[in-house]
C-alpha cells in the first residue's frame, strides 16, 4: 500500500476494518466447527443461553484477539507517542460503537484491557496457552473442545509473532500513511478522559 490514505479518520477506519475482518470471515468459524459465520439474531441469543454459549464467546474472543494484533501492530510502529495514542484510541473507540449491539461497551473495554494484560508476552505459544487457561475458566464439554481445537488451528500452535492479523502488515499501513486532520470520536468526554490514562498505562507501557 502506498500513500493512499492521508486522513487520520480514514486510518483509523482501516484499522478497526482489518480488526473486524476475522470475525466476518467465514473460515474463521470453520476452524470452530461451523459451516459458515453465525448469523442469528441476538434474540434468539438471549431466549437459548446455553446453545449460542459457544458463540458468544468466540465472538468476544476473536474480537479481542484481532484487536491485539492492531493495537501491538500501532505500538510497534515508528510513529510518535502522541499518534499512537490516537490511532489507539480511534480504533477502540470505532470498536465500542460498532459492536454495541453485541456488547456492553464499558464491559467490553474492561475485557480488552484485561486480555492485552495476560496475553501479551514475548512468547506467544505461552500467550495462546492462557487463551486456553481463560476457555476452560468459561466453557466445558464439547463446546470448550470445540474452542480448544479451532484456537489451535487458527492461532497454528503459536508459530508466529500475533494471533489473527499480521503485525508487520499493520505497522508497514501505519508508516505509511498520512494523520492529517483531527481525530473523531463517537465517545463521550467523560469516557474518553478515562480511556485515554488506560490505554498509556496498559496497552502503550514501554517495557
Amino acid at each position: 500500500m502506498s500513500n493512499e490514505i492521508t486522513d487520520i479518520n480514514d486510518l483509523v477506519s482501516y484499522l478497526t476494518w482489518n480488526t473486524l475482518q476475522p470475525l466476518l470471515n467465514d473460515n474463521t468459524w470453520k476452524n470452530f466447527g461451523y459451516r459458515k459465520r453465525p448469523r442469528h439474531g441476538q434474540i434468539w441469543h438471549k431466549v437459548f443461553p446455553r446453545y449460542f454459549k459457544l458463540q458468544d464467546y468466540l465472538l468476544r474472543e476473536i474480537l479481542v484477539l484481532a484487536l491485539i494484533d492492531v493495537l501491538n501492530g500501532i505500538k510497534g510502529s515508528n510513529e510518535k507517542h502522541d499518534i499512537k495514542l490516537l490511532l489507539c484510541i480511534g480504533v477502540i473507540d470505532r470498536i465500542l460503537s460498532s459492536t454495541e449491539y453485541l456488547f456492553d461497551a464499558e464491559s467490553l473495554m474492561e475485557y480488552i484491557l484485561y486480555s492485552y494484560e495476560i496475553l501479551i508476552s514475548n512468547n506467544v505459544l505461552k500467550s495462546c496457552e492462557r487463551v486456553f487457561i481463560k476457555a476452560k475458566n468459561k466453557l466445558e464439554g464439547r463446546d470448550l473442545a470445540r474452542f480448544m481445537v479451532g484456537a489451535a488451528r487458527l492461532m497454528a500452535f503459536g508459530q508466529s509473532d500475533y494471533y489473527l492479523l499480521k503485525i508487520d502488515s499493520i505497522k508497514d499501513i501505519i508508516e505509511k500513511s498520512g494523520k492529517n486532520n483531527r481525530l473523531k470520536i463517537s465517545m463521550h468526554r467523560n469516557l474518553y478522559e478515562k480511556y485515554v490514562p488506560l490505554i498509556e498505562e496498559n496497552i502503550l507501557f514501554e517495557i
